[in-house]
């Protein structure tokens, strides 16, 4: 592998974003452009301050560039456009949010193997970004992550802290929906450019792992964002809250079987979904959480700010499948509903 740098452009320079590209330049392996909106400014005065029990502490970090806008980002090409803004299309898609940097990909393509990655929440939070890229005549691959990480910035995004031990990044890539008509990779090439961005990762110390499914993976998670994520935001409660209470414990098992229940309606059988997706693992959740715990979900932190929160990504993901495939969901109805109301006050309100 060649020494020299991989440019990075990261979208969304929130806790998450604003971590991992910290970790993209400490492993000596890349060099960021940085997309900030809200915490320009302060980014550019002051730096960055990072806590991380993970990734270590520095004061006044800067990325190589820091920007306003995807649009002033457009100006060059990238080994990785990582996405780490909220998927809310019901703002504005993903696609959209990227268009600049895919306009000038299908304007100008190049030869390299350019990789989308997305640290967002959700289920077919890929399916636009895949059908994007297929109208582009250059060659690409669409990563997603499931980020497990208690990250969280402070002081109007001046510092990023995080806390424990337990960070952990699973990527993976997605199939795109069409072949390229003039390919010049092999088929190799998605494996490849995930096993690089992880090395990546590795070399500043970063817990990741490539999975074999990533869409395995992301409905792994999405069992506890469409139950505890949701529950905690309807109620405004943490998890321990929602925990002491029998039955909200009983409403958080019965929204997890729904999802498992589309889960394995969407995926092929493999022994990989009968061991991430078994019946037990829902038990196995709840068990994991601390009863005494005061976190609160990052959907009800949205909401607790007056942000557009998630919806669409976490239950309208699931959703959909769920009516692709005829599976009954009557409790994310009612908790899609309910959210569906308060979000469309949030984006009334920005």
């Amino acid at each position: 592998m060649s020494s020299e740098l991989q440019d990075i452009c990261v979208v969304g320079f929130g806790a998450i974003g604003a971590l991992y590209a910290y970790a993209f330049e400490k492993s000596g392996k890349a060099r960021v452009t940085a997309v900030c909106r809200s915490n320009y400014d302060v980014l550019q005065e002051h730096g960055l301050h990072v806590d991380s029990e993970r990734f270590g502490t520095h004061t006044g970090w800067k990325p190589y560039r820091v920007v306003r806008t995807v649009e002033d980002a457009a100006d060059r090409d990238y080994s990785y456009i990582v996405c780490a803004a909220k998927s809310i299309p019901e703002v504005i898609t993903t696609p959209a949010l990227l268009s600049p940097i895919i306009a000038r990909l299908a304007q100008s393509p190049v030869e390299k193997v350019t990789g989308f990655v997305l640290l967002q929440n959700g289920i077919g939070i890929e399916d636009d970004l895949l059908a994007a890229l297929a109208k582009v005549d250059a060659p690409s691959v669409v990563i997603s992550g499931c980020c497990w990480v208690d990250a969280t910035a402070l002081e109007k995004g001046r510092r990023i802290v995080q806390r424990g031990n337990e960070e952990r990044l699973v990527l993976g890539y997605h199939s795109p929906l069409v072949a390229f008509a003039n390919a010049k990779i092999d088929m190799q090439a998605e494996k490849q450019s995930l096993e690089s961005l992880c090395s990546i990762l590795r070399a500043a110390g970063g817990n990741v792992e490539a999975a074999a499914d990533i869409d395995v993976a992301r409905w792994r998670k999405v069992l506890w964002n469409a139950s505890f994520s949701t529950l905690c935001t309807l109620t405004r409660s943490a998890v321990g809250e929602t925990l002491n209470v029998r039955s909200s414990r009983a409403a958080l098992k019965d929204i997890m079987r729904e999802v498992l229940s589309v889960a394995h309606a969407s995926l092929p059988p493999s022994p990989l979904v009968q061991e991430v997706l078994s019946d037990r693992v829902v038990e196995d959740i709840i068990e994991h959480e601390d009863p005494k715990s005061t976190f609160r979900p990052s959907m009800l932190v949205d909401l607790d700010h007056g942000r557009p929160m998630e919806v669409e990504a976490i239950v309208g993901g699931v959703l959909r499948r769920a009516t692709a495939k005829n599976v009954p969901t009557p409790r994310l109805d009612l908790i899609y509903a309910g959210l569906s109301i308060m979000q469309k006050q949030l984006i009334k309100k920005t």
